[in-house]
């Protein structure tokens, strides 16, 4: 079920709404609710990243959250350059040595 909210736009909005609007040839609503929509995923998105970065949900979960698939928030995760999985260089280090024998 749709609901109707109102909102008040300050004139420079208004006038790159308006823009938007005659690019997408569409109405003021439909303009609105898909930047709504493209605004609330990248929210979605950006807060899962930053929960993953403190490591306070896994990456399925994330991906869960923002309606994607395991490989495309890993993908996400590379090209931000982010330690999701909390193993430092400590951790490789004393994992090696016990490998090795050295423990």
């Amino acid at each position: 079920m749709a609901t109707t909210i109102s909102v008040r736009l300050d004139k420079s909005l208004l006038k790159d709404l308006s823009a938007i609007e005659r690019n997408w040839q569409a109405d003021r609503s439909e303009a609105i609710r898909r930047l709504l929509a493209k605004a609330i995923n990248s929210w979605k998105l950006q807060y899962a990243v930053e929960k993953l970065r403190e490591h306070k949900i896994s990456v399925g979960k994330a991906a869960e959250e923002c309606g994607i698939s395991i490989w495309e928030m890993l993908d996400i995760l590379k090209e931000n350059t982010i330690n999701w999985t909390g193993y430092s260089k400590e951790d490789l280090e004393r994992d090696l040595k016990v490998l090795e024998g050295k423990d």
